[in-house]
């Protein structure tokens, strides 16, 4: 039997080409830099493939590309694609009856040389043998992990690592979970931490690799205001309590912690919570660490971490609040120096809505989230600089389309869900 290190290591031995979870190969939204020109060709529609409703984006391994869909109230469905053509290669049909606040599925699958993880908004842990396209083991964040559904289904990816599948269940004593992933069995779980939708984030501070989570254990209410929340550092090969910071943030955690450096932490989030940085320090005594805020933010990304590129952080700071169009100037795509200067900000013109960028060397791929289109835009500190705008939609859209799902980068082929379809963009 494969040992749950080497899954680990294969995953980490993943191509240039490949994008094999949540946020990519860095965990940091960002792909390998790939030649672009500014007068190469601007971006295309390569295929476009039918889908169900869903936020749940693509992970891409060896020329495939995974996603995990859903039929509604029914099952979870991975789909299996071909990359070239987004012909479907195999799926894996799981019954998972139930409804959900938002239809569709939530999370990005991990992809490892043999294996497929998977986690569905109702609870269903999967893995799959990507040889036999066949279900190997399953368990459920509830039913045998005493979880506890969030607001709005269960929202985190799974994250491997140090040879060990991270889930959150949140119940009300257990936080995370990790499972072998060869078996599903248990490795080790922690206490409750609350509730929330952020997946944990595989930062390194001080020198040690540790798990960052963010919970609240405020009764979700969906108000615009700021609530108690709590970031804890777990160590990944025990599931240890490290450190907890508690602060008044964000009632309802989506967008995951953000590393900066050995000592800094990036947190932003929806619901007026803005954005705050906060520098982690060693105690003297090497017994525990003290954590103080840089500089708070009253902008933030209700949905996703933002991008860095050098000494700035690139997030779109759009949410309930400043969705009307009346608001739609507080917001927009926003440029942010590390030491809390706002460079320059969009507003309305464009907003982008809550979707989703990503990094390729000195261009962010920024998929708007009201009508699905993709905007390349050059990562300039001094000013927005567009290059090209792809509409993604076959029809003009007057709605929000909810376009919130995370890119995923292969190359250059960008996969982006927009309204009822995957689509590769060449750029």
């Amino acid at each position: 039997m494969i040992s749950a290190l080497a899954i680990s290591g294969a995953l980490l031995l993943a191509s240039v080409g490949d994008w094999p979870q949540f946020l990519g190969p860095g965990r940091d939204d960002a792909a390998p830099a790939v030649p672009i020109a500014d007068d190469d060709p601007p971006p295309v529609v390569r295929w476009r493939v039918p889908v169900g409703p869903g936020f749940g984006g693509a992970a891409v391994r060896d020329g495939r590309v995974f996603l995990l869909d859903r039929e509604a109230g029914e099952r979870d469905v991975l789909r299996v694609l071909d990359l070239a053509d987004g012909r479907e290669l195999w799926r894996a049909a799981n019954d998972a009856p139930g409804r959900l606040n938002y239809a569709g599925s939530r999370s990005v699958p991990v992809v490892t040389e043999r294996f497929v993880l998977t986690v569905g908004g109702l609870g269903h842990v999967r893995a799959f043998d990507r040889r036999s396209e066949s279900l190997l083991w399953r368990r459920h964040l509830e039913d045998d992990l005493d979880g506890r559904r969030p607001m709005f289904g269960f929202s985190a990816s799974p994250v491997l690592v140090d040879g060990r599948l991270v889930v959150a269940p949140l119940g009300p004593d257990v936080g995370l979970v990790a499972l072998d992933p060869a078996t599903g069995a248990t490795r080790w779980r922690t206490g409750g931490v609350g509730h929330g939708h952020a997946t944990p984030a595989v930062v390194t501070l001080h020198g040690r690799r540790q798990l960052l989570h963010l919970s609240t254990e405020a009764k979700s209410s969906g108000q615009n205001a700021p609530a108690p929340t709590t970031l804890s550092a777990f160590d990944p090969r025990d599931g240890r309590l490290l450190w907890r910071h508690e602060a008044m943030f964000c009632g309802l955690p989506v967008a995951p912690p953000t590393g900066i450096d050995d000592e800094r932490v990036f947190l932003t989030g929806g619901y007026r919570a803005g954005s705050i940085l906060l520098r982690v320090r060693r105690e003297e005594d090497g017994g525990g660490v003290s954590v103080e805020e840089e500089f708070r933010l009253g902008r933030g990304s209700q949905v996703h971490p933002p991008v860095r590129s050098g000494d700035h952080l690139y997030l779109l700071v759009n949410e309930n609040w400043n969705h009307s169009r009346a608001r739609r100037a507080e917001g927009g795509l926003l440029c942010l120096s590390l030491d809390g200067d706002e460079r320059w900000r969009t507003g309305a013109d464009p907003y982008l809505g809550r979707g989703d960028l990503v990094r390729i060397g000195d261009r962010l791929v920024v998929q708007d989230g009201f009508d699905g289109s993709l905007r390349i835009v050059r990562a300039n500190p001094e000013r927005y600089e567009p290059i090209h705008h792809l509409p993604l939609l076959e029809r003009e859209s007057r709605r929000d389309t909810q376009s919130w799902a995370p890119l995923a980068v292969s190359g250059r082929d960008v996969l982006a869900r927009a309204d009822d379809h995957l689509v590769c963009v060449r750029l």
